[in-house]
């Protein structure tokens, strides 16, 4: 007799995944500008097109450049915190485990970053996840204590950065090699681009240890509770989180240092708070996010799939041709239709094709994908 037992499934904070699949929808939006164009690079964001176009340029410029990757942070701080307070609940080894976890999102990261597009987040994502296995028993006050000295040091370093070293994304490029290069020249050129400091790495630190003491406080898995607060706190914090992202767009366009640290450092994480307040205060009307952000590796990959093939010479090389207008309007509907077929795929299946290998690799084990898979199998 052979038995198999593989670990269930445990319960889903649906919040959490509605958020996902909320910061996911922004964090295509600005990779799709990436994607489409050499808008941040070659400095012309805002100045394209129509002035409908150019106001869509700006608009998600204000929205949701750094914003929406720093709410994936925050989520990525608490989905660690869920699953350590879970694992030790259980008596399971919790160390071990995350390690594993992080290695093989570092490994998926660096493949997306050679094979399809520079602008990976995921290896950053897995470095900077050790930083949370390192300070996991740490007290609230000294996390929090933490974050702030990690962001006024960002604050205060990229003050002095110039922004054309500041991030990948800004780094000098030649348009043509995305227009007409080949799947190997754009390869070659991955491999070649120069390892830069970005910006936005300490504030994903910071983000990370605040969603690690939201999430070991268990507060988004009853936030009903504290929705009196939220409705208070983002009235307060929308002021501030507006004059810090006009601070930011002044500093681009005029190519100031500081002025685009005040608004890295202050305003986007301001305005990703709101934005989380208010995704929490209407969970209930925004559920349709929830497939997608149960499926957010798959489709954070898909999508970088599908707008380097539309763009880039090798696919359909729509490079510096697509307005922001239109691109906003691929934007959307490549994303419902992703949310679609989340949610006929999440019928039949336990996990998105990207998650099942995660987890594949993390337990070292094969999972069940299929959701009538038997949790035992007896043989």
């Amino acid at each position: 007799m052979n038995t198999t037992t593989f670990k269930p499934v445990q319960e889903r904070i649906v919040v959490l995944d509605v958020l996902r699949g909320f910061a996911l929808l922004g964090v295509f939006l600005v990779n799709m500008l990436d994607f489409s164009s050499s808008a941040l690079r070659a400095d012309t964001l805002g100045s394209r097109g129509s002035a409908f176009d150019q106001i869509v340029d700006v608009a998600i410029a204000f929205f949701a450049i750094t914003k929406f990757y720093l709410l994936f942070s925050f989520l990525f701080g608490v989905g660690f915190a869920v699953q350590m307070r879970r694992m030790q609940a259980s008596g399971r080894p919790f160390v071990g485990f995350y390690v594993r976890r992080l290695a093989v999102l570092f490994v998926i990261g660096l493949a997306h970053a050679i094979l399809l597009w520079d602008g990976d987040i995921l290896r950053l994502y897995a470095a900077a996840g050790v930083l949370l296995l390192l300070v996991r028993n740490w007290s609230d006050r000294v996390l929090l204590a933490l974050a702030g000295v990690i962001a006024a040091a960002g604050l205060l370093f990229f003050s002095f950065v110039p922004l054309d070293t500041a991030s990948t994304s800004t780094l000098a490029h030649d348009p043509q090699i995305y227009q007409a290069g080949s799947y190997l020249d754009l390869l070659r050129h991955r491999l070649a681009t120069p390892f830069v400091l970005d910006i936005q790495i300490p504030m994903v630190l910071v983000m990370f240890l605040v969603g690690l003491v939201v999430g070991r406080a268990g507060i988004l898995d009853n936030e009903q509770q504290y929705r009196p607060f939220l409705r208070r706190w983002w009235k307060w914090a929308l002021p501030f989180a507006l004059v810090g992202n006009v601070l930011f767009l002044i500093g681009f366009d005029e190519g100031i240092p500081w002025l685009v640290s005040l608004g890295i450092h202050i305003g986007a994480p301001l305005l990703s708070f709101v934005y989380a307040a208010w995704v929490l205060l209407y969970t209930d009307k925004l559920r349709g996010f929830a497939p997608a952000g149960q499926m957010a590796l798959t489709h954070y990959l898909a999508q970088s799939l599908i707008g380097t093939t539309l763009f880039y010479g090798y696919g359909f090389g729509l490079y510096d041709q697509v307005g922001p207008s239109l691109m906003l309007v691929l934007v959307l509907t490549i994303f419902v239709a992703q949310v679609i077929v989340s949610r006929f795929w999440l019928r039949r299946y336990r996990f998105g094709p990207m998650e099942w290998i995660w987890r594949c690799l993390t337990y070292g084990q094969w999972q069940p994908l299929r959701r009538q898979a038997v949790s035992q199998h007896v043989g």
